[in-house]
């Protein structure tokens, strides 16, 4: 097998903030973290365990207080490029096209390239707009595929988003998941902090942050199934409970998502299912094969 790119890593990286009264309250300990080229990586944890920091960390907005952090690449700026939680909070221009015009390849165009450049970038997320809407004027989703769009079109190497579906309605957070499907398809690394735990089905890999440091970094099914899929069929009925209850996904104190505990009431009484499965789609399938 041949050896995977490294875009990015972090060695024994540890954050400590000062506080007004001049202790030190750390944020990180110790954490080690390879991102290779094509991944999707989701980041889950618990409010406070220090995934949110990853962002700041790898779009080159914390420093480290201890460690070391390499990329592939010298341009921070290019190489990771950020969507947030809240779309409002990364607008700059007032307009569709003012918020392009920002990038860097933008610049680059004469006013009439910049027409058909405005509709490739849009489409690319499965949008149809005007240049000339205001932002005000677009729903939730349409906001955030927007902020999409930009990342997108500067041509990252990763694609961070933090919690970018957490304030949208069902149908948005499907149409970012979507774009954002299509874009890993397309070869963009993704790493996409969620707390949101049936987005993690999306996913290559899973890390588990808790109390500052990662507890769980491997496969998705691994996750949700702990050691359950690893195990002999003869096995399986007699420690179902155990490796339930022994899963990562409910060590760092989640329950898991429904397909998941669906799965396994299934295969408590009796059926077995396989491949594991992480979605709906998935579910289905296991169930309806003779």
């Amino acid at each position: 097998m041949p050896t995977r790119e490294k875009l990015m890593t972090l060695k024994n990286a540890s954050i400590v903030y000062r506080m007004e009264s001049g202790e030190g309250r750390r944020v990180w300990s110790g954490v080690s973290l390879d991102i290779h080229r094509g991944e999707w990586i989701a980041v889950v944890g618990p409010n406070g365990s220090g995934k949110s920091t990853l962002a700041s960390v790898l779009l080159g907005l914390n420093p480290l207080s201890e460690g070391q952090v390499y990329r592939r690449a010298n341009d921070v700026t290019q190489a990771t490029r950020g969507v947030l939680q809240l779309p409002e909070a990364q607008f700059i221009g007032e307009t569709i096209a003012e918020e392009l015009d920002f990038l860097p390849q933008a610049q680059q165009l004469t006013a009439q390239e910049r027409g058909s450049w405005y509709a490739e970038v849009l489409a690319a997320v499965g949008l149809s707009l005007s240049p000339e809407r205001t932002m005000a004027t677009l729903s939730g989703g349409q906001k955030q595929l927007v902020n999409l769009a930009a990342a997108l079109a500067a041509h990252p190497e990763i694609l961070l988003l933090d919690e970018p579906t957490a304030m949208l309605d069902p149908a948005s957070r499907k149409e970012v998941r979507d774009a954002v499907r299509q874009a890993h398809q397309r070869g963009t690394t993704i790493v996409w902090i969620t707390h949101r735990l049936e987005e993690v089905a999306d996913a290559t890999r899973v890390v588990g942050f808790g109390a500052g440091r990662i507890t769980f970094d491997g496969e998705p099914r691994s996750f949700f199934y702990g050691e359950y899929e690893k195990m002999e069929k003869n096995e399986k009925s007699e420690k179902l409970k155990k490796f339930e209850k022994a899963s990562p996904c409910v060590e760092l104190g989640f329950d898991p998502p429904f397909v998941i505990q669906t799965a396994m009431h299934l295969i408590e009484q009796g059926l077995t299912l396989h491949p594991l499965p992480l979605n709906m789609e998935e579910l289905a399938e296991v169930i309806s094969c003779p």
